[in-house]
């Protein structure tokens, strides 16, 4: 998903995750998010360079990754191919999410959500994330996607009150943020404002809030994210490692 390919792999999710982020030789640091596919529910496989391609290494080591594809990946990825979602920090500690099903929340005036294919656009809405993708995704209409993956962040009391301090949220240019959810709250027919046309770098996991939706007019998929308290126990190692990165 960051960025978009199809890639073959000999690794298991977790080391497949270390490799994207640092590389065989621990001199690259980089965030990645992906998603592990069911092979038999994907359809025009290259089948035979894979076999060609995805071969051991001569010395035994397996081979970590073949490119299949680097364009409109996602597009031509079945939903029913996709299995459970990875996070991963720039030193490579992996996170694993699965999916569930998901209740909209309807305290929340506006929700704040920062796409990652096929576009990188944040947008602020009146949409709950399910009714955001279905709008997206509305193939009759000059401007949507076929698909589309993205995350629903945190605005905790702005998601009410535009004033309110961000506190610890840290959204680069915050009265423009404030504008943005005044404009989308004092309009009566306008659903979506535009907060940054395309976020360039790593996600701040800390801002997470629902997690990660990917879907089409049809059908959607919801990978939560953990709870804070969760974050803290459980999964204390990514934690700590998504915290460091953010600063």
């Amino acid at each position: 998903m960051t960025p978009e390919a199809l890639i073959a792999s000999h690794l298991p999710p977790q080391e497949f995750g270390s490799y994207l982020a640092t590389g065989t030789r621990k001199r690259l640091r980089g965030q990645a998010i992906f998603l592990e596919l069911d092979s038999s529910e994907m359809n025009n496989l290259p089948l035979e360079y894979l076999n060609e391609k995805l071969v051991p290494y001569p010395s035994g080591e397996p081979k970590r990754s073949v490119y299949l594809s680097i364009y409109r990946v996602l597009e031509n990825t079945p939903l029913e191919a996709m299995k459970n979602l990875f996070l991963v920090t720039d030193d490579g500690k992996v996170l694993e999410l699965m999916q569930k099903s998901f209740t909209p929340d309807k305290i929340d005036v506006i929700h704040l959500y920062q796409q990652f294919n096929p576009i990188s656009t944040r947008v602020a809405s009146k949409l709950s994330p399910m009714e955001f993708i279905s709008f997206l995704t509305d193939t009759s209409k000059p401007v949507s996607a076929p698909k589309i993956f993205l995350a629903e962040l945190k605005l905790n009391r702005l998601a009410r009150q535009p004033e309110a301090p961000l506190n610890d949220l840290p959204y680069p240019n915050p009265d423009h943020l404030r504008e943005s959810l005044n404009t989308l709250i004092s309009s009566g027919h306008r659903q979506t404002k535009t907060v940054i046309r395309q976020v360039k770098g790593d996600l701040s996991y800390r801002t997470v809030k629902n997690g990660f939706f990917v879907g089409n007019k049809k059908q959607i998929l919801h990978y939560p994210f953990p709870g804070l308290e969760e974050l803290e126990s459980t999964y204390y190692s990514w934690w700590r490692s998504a915290l460091t990165q953010c600063f």
